[in-house]
This record gives C-alpha cells, structure tokens and sequence, in this order.
C-alpha cells in the first residue's frame, strides 16, 4: 500500500473547534458565575485577556495541528508525522498491530467520515494511533490493507503461497452471534442499570442547582407527591417506569445491532444504532478470555464474555470493543468461544476448592468482619446496625467466595474461577502465559494450601490468581508449565 502522505479531512479542523467552545465556557463560568466579578474590575479585564489568548491560540493549534498530521503505510509499517508545534515522526511496524477500531459519529456519519483507531499494543502512552476525520472508503482500503497483510504473514509462517484474489476463503465472513432485543431488555434488567437513573436524576439536579435555584420546585413536586397514599404510589411507579425506560433505551442505544463476525484470521465486532463502533482483532493476539457474572446474572446464567489482548488499553473505544459478547447465556457462550476461537475451550465442569480454604478466607479477612464492626461499636455505638451489616456483608462474601472460586487444568488450557458476589472465569493457554508464580503463606503451609498466579502478555500485563488450593496441585501447574512430562491428574478435595 506505497502512497503518499495523507492527511484528516478538513472539516476535522471545524469539529474540533465547536468542540473546544465548552472549554471557553467553562473559561466565562469561571469568572462571571464562580469570582462573580464586575465589568469593572481588574478580574474583569484579565478574564477578558484570557478569553482573548484562547481565541487566538485555539484556531491556530488545530490548524497546526491538523496541518502537521500526516500518515502513510508502506508494506510493513506506517510512518506517522505529527505536532502542533514541534514536529516528531513515528515508525509502526506492521507486526505490532493488534486490533482497529473504527468509530463513526452521528455527525461524521452525515460528512461520510469516520475514526480509525489503530493499536500497535504497547503500554506506551502514543502506541495507538487514531486517524480521525477520514472518509469511510479510505478507512475502508486501510482495514482491507491489513486484513490482507495478516493474511500473508499467516501463510507467509505456514509456508505458503497465498494468492492475491480478493475473493479468497480469507475474504469470507461467516455470522456467528447477533443480539436480540430479547436479550437486551432482560440485559437491562437484570444489570439493574435502571437503579444508575436515581443517580442521573441528582447528578443533573446538582448540576441545575449551582446556577439556578430550584430547591423550591423540587420540594413542591415532593409535597404534592405525599398529599396521599394513592399519590405516593402513583409518584414510586412513575419513578420505577421512567427508570426502566431509561435502563432499556440505554441498553439498546449502546448494543443495538451488536454482531459477531469472523473469517479464518480475524474477529469482527460491530455494534451502535446513532453512533456506530466497528473493531477487528487478530485471532492470534487474543491471549486469554474471561467471563463475568454478577450475582443476579449467575442465577440466570448469562455471562459478559471479553477478551484479554495486548491491545487491552485504557483507550475507551479499546476497552468497550473487547467485549466479545456483552450478554449471553453461558452454554451458548461456551459454544460460540470454540466456534469463533478454535484455540479456546470453556470447560463448565471445574474443581472447587477444599473445605479447609473456608478458614483461610475468613482468616484473611478478618480485619473486616472482626476489626471493623468493633472500631464502629467502640467509637459510635449508636450505629450498630452498620457494624452488624459490615460483619454479615463480609462474612457471606467469603462464604460465597469459597464456594464459587474453582480451577481447571485441561491441557493445554487453564482456568481459574474467583469471586464473590461478582464472579471471573479467567480461560488462557500455557502458550499465552508469561508468568506462572506459587506463593504460601505460613497458615496456607499449615494447612497445606498454596495460591497460583499467572501473567499474560497485555497492557497493562494482565493477572489472574486462584488463592487456597491444594498444594500438590499447585506444584503440579508449575511442572505443566515447566514443559515438564507428568502425568496430570484433576482431583476433588473434600477436607
């Protein structure tokens, strides 16, 4: 893909300008509503100096900005030119690209433009690069790009020759998952977002009330709500109904059209009704899965899938398209991770950890359902029932937690299940791990117990620890890992 250097649209220039006037905003709040100061004074006329500076300084930044951006591939990187005021290159080897990203606005979208974001999976605050404002068919020839770049490598390993026909098996898609509006509403439910509408009700209210009084509207709404028991009833339902509208439109508005595609080398995931998100990751790079649950999620068995990748950054168009599946039974997830990942395989039937683990967990935790609740009774005896809640709270979590956290060797996978109230099914290979470390504390050595921790290459390095298990076992994953010969056996522990 030899060409010359391109740059963003030009109407990235105007977005990003209407886009800084809420800084400017912010700029006059600052001194006419908080200072609260007159025309008049010094304050005044330096407020005005500032506004003055950001005017000016604002449109000729992005204009630099914009101007200096350019970006252009070669056949093995790309080479990145930017800066407002001092200048500085970029060389991205293509190897290095983990997954892209695109993004597209309900206002690029009417301008024919989108975002790209394009991860070279590194923990460097500038590994990602984020062409914004280009068209969607140039968008479109850069993933095509490194589809078929990846598809060369693959074959290039394999020692192959892959022909350059654009129909080719690699070209296919093939549909595996599609969520439903079935599966979004009872999403909402059960995720009990709807319970977020209280807080956005006063976040809202908080931020009306430090421009405009409106405690005497609020009290009067309140007033008029408890004139009557049938009123308070009809103000509770009408509260429980907007919340549940709120819980399903944001549910659908962030799922709607959510699919899962994939071809012989690379996952596909799209979803957005008004703002679309399109991401696209190489099978290889997904280096382990994980699988979560809330306690109400686990009574109906529905799990949120992920994927661990090295391209798990702290970008938040990363972190929302990692999600393989965001509400899904788990048989059927089960199912659709070896269909999609044929390098993967959930197993549902795991070995819990032994009794005596129970004690250890109590143990470690004790500080909180011992230490806490006496410092409450001692210091403010008058809130009992917070120190009664602590200890309860705490000691059904570690209860819960004994019974829910299992493990599973099954050559070559391993999986670790932790977690209390939430709960975490952590799936990876010996392959993908970087670290597998053993670590025992004196009363663990008492009773024979032994915590696994193992890495894996991500950014940051992702950790999955499976605490209390029995010992032997423990030992019997480090020789797994080692590549030593054994011949592993699962066992179930009872005592």
């Amino acid at each position: 893909m030899n060409q010359s250097f391109k740059r963003m649209h030009p109407l990235w220039m105007l977005f990003s300008f209407i886009s800084s006037i809420k800084e400017l905003i912010l700029i006059v709040v600052f001194f006419i509503v908080i200072i609260g100061i007159n025309f008049d004074s010094i304050y005044a006329k330096l407020g005005i100096a500032v506004m003055i500076f950001y005017l000016v300084y604002k449109p000729i930044s992005i204009i630099l900005d914009w101007r200096h951006f350019e970006y252009f591939f070669t056949d093995n990187e790309i080479c990145i030119n930017e800066g407002r005021f001092i200048k500085k290159k970029r060389f991205i080897p293509l190897d290095y690209i983990q997954g892209i990203n695109r993004k597209t606005t309900v206002f690029y979208r009417v301008f024919g433009l989108t975002t790209l974001l394009i991860n070279a999976g590194s923990s460097i605050n500038d590994s990602s690069i984020k062409l914004k404002a280009i068209s969607n068919e140039e968008a479109t020839r850069i993933q095509a790009f490194l589809d078929q770049f990846d598809s060369l490598k693959n074959k290039s390993e394999q020692n192959e020759q892959i022909p350059a026909d654009p129909t080719s098996k690699h070209s296919f898609k093939e549909n595996h998952y599609k969520i439903t509006s079935k599966e979004m509403f009872i999403a909402s439910i059960i995720s009990l977002r709807f319970i977020i509408f209280i807080a956005v009700i006063y976040s809202v209210y908080a931020e009306i009330a430090n421009y405009i009084s409106v405690d005497n509207y609020i009290n009067a709404v309140i007033s008029f709500f408890q004139q009557s028991w049938p009123l308070t009833l009809l103000g509770i339902v009408a509260l429980l109904a907007l919340s549940l509208v709120y819980g399903i439109s944001k549910t659908y508005l962030q799922y709607r059209n959510f699919t899962v595609s994939s071809d012989l080398n690379r996952i596909f995931i799209q979803k957005g009704l008004f703002n679309t998100t399109e991401f696209s990751i190489p099978k290889e790079k997904v280096q382990a899965i994980n699988l979560h649950a809330t306690f109400i999620q686990r009574a109906f068995r529905f799990v949120r899938v992920k994927m661990v990748s090295v391209s798990d950054m702290d970008e938040e168009e990363m972190k929302t398209s990692n999600t393989l599946f965001p509400f899904i039974k788990k048989d059927r997830a089960t199912l659709l991770i070896s269909e999609i990942l044929p390098e993967f395989t959930v197993e549902l039937e795991m070995i819990s950890i032994p009794r005596k683990a129970i004690f250890m967990k109590l143990v470690r935790s004790s500080y909180l359902w011992i230490a806490g609740p006496a410092v409450i009774i001692s210091f403010w005896p008058e809130l009992w029932y917070i120190a009664l809640s602590l200890f309860v709270i705490v000691i059904t979590s570690q209860l819960i937690s004994s019974f829910q956290s299992k493990y599973k060797l099954n050559p070559p996978f391993i999986q670790f299940q932790r977690g209390g109230f939430l709960t975490r099914l952590f799936v990876t290979k010996r392959t993908k791990i970087e670290e597998l470390k053993i670590t025992e504390s004196l009363l663990q050595q008492k009773l024979g117990l032994a915590s696994v921790q193992i890495s894996t290459r991500a950014s940051p390095i992702k950790l999955a620890k499976i605490s209390d298990i029995p010992k032997d076992v423990a030992l019997q994953y480090y020789q797994w890992y080692a590549n030593q010969d054994i011949d592993f056996k699962q066992r179930e522990y009872y005592c």
